[in-house]
């Protein structure tokens, strides 16, 4: 028997009432909180994520010629979560180790694991005047951006990846042109590049054996610098070149724009736990500092 014209619309209307249409994605913006000012040209932003403390890297460069200068004038300030500045030279190196300029920075094992020009430097938490040099076999100059997951640290050179374990035994990871910025996340690999119009996010494969993948969304960007992942997969990240910060949602297609108009922001920083961003300002000497909003 063929079901009735009325009993389809009361099925239709059953469906209908016990059906939720999907979640949309979050759409994320950043909220000014403040300027912080006072830093010698800052390139870096990174947050110890045990206590919120903020380490930004300041190369120092006294002209824009400069930023490569093995001048050992260098350093790493702290600052507390929010941007208030706990010391300005937290970090200087020693004179048989000094500091020439610093790059990007991340936590790995109990250390600070900093760029430092041509080579890669650390030095405990506990003890931050203690700093050493971390041989990366392989290289030879460029240091850039740095990150770690579980094992090893990974670092940018020019047009390349390495990464080291504990021990410091490792070497190149991957050939990217361009690479600047660089993420692990949930036991993903990502980078950027600012090869103009080649400026690009990447996923690498973390066993090293396939070649990076572009989310293929050049040339939207001028000259992409720093990256970050949020909680739900977001992407935020610094265009140097095109003075501006984006986000690119999980489905890795929809680019939004959240901050423009800054001058040539740099590798960034993010509180998770405080919902807090932190983004140098290379030659303007400042670290912005926003809060992180989420919209359902």
């Amino acid at each position: 028997m063929k079901p009735s014209l009325t009993s389809l619309l009361m099925l239709a209307l059953i469906f209908t009432a016990g059906y939720s249409k999907p979640c949309a994605a979050a759409t994320w913006s950043l909220e000014p909180v403040c300027s912080v000012k006072g830093f010698k040209t800052p390139e870096s932003a990174a947050v110890n994520p045990a206590d919120g403390t903020v380490y930004v890297g300041n190369i120092y460069a006294l002209t824009r010629d400069t930023v490569k200068a093995l001048d050992a004038n260098g350093f790493i300030s702290t600052l507390e979560p929010g941007g208030k500045i706990k010391k300005l030279q937290a970090i200087a190196g020693t004179r048989a180790t000094p500091v020439h300029g610093v790059f990007g920075m991340c936590f790995f094992d109990g250390y600070l694991y900093f760029n430092d020009i041509n080579s890669l430097k650390r030095c405990p938490l506990k003890d931050t005047a203690a700093v050493e040099v971390v041989p990366v076999p392989g290289t030879a100059h460029g240091f850039n951006d740095a990150t770690c997951d579980e094992r090893h640290v990974y670092v940018t050179g020019y047009d390349a990846i390495f990464r080291v374990d504990r021990k410091g035994e490792g070497g190149k990871f991957a050939d990217l042109k361009g690479v600047n910025g660089v993420k692990c996340w949930q036991g993903k690999l990502f980078a950027v590049t600012t090869a103009g119009e080649r400026s690009d996010l990447y996923e690498l494969d973390p066993a090293g054996k396939n070649p990076p993948q572009a989310f293929g969304l050049a040339p939207q960007f001028a000259g992409l610098d720093g990256i970050e992942v949020l909680g739900d997969g977001t992407f935020l990240i610094t265009d140097c070149h095109g003075h501006k910060v984006y986000t690119i949602a999980p489905d890795r297609k929809t680019v939004k724009v959240v901050v423009q108009g800054l001058e040539y922001p740099a590798d960034l920083g993010v509180d998770h736990e405080r919902s807090l961003v932190y983004i140098p300002q290379f030659f303007r000497n400042t670290v912005e500092v926003y809060r992180l909003k989420k919209a359902e």
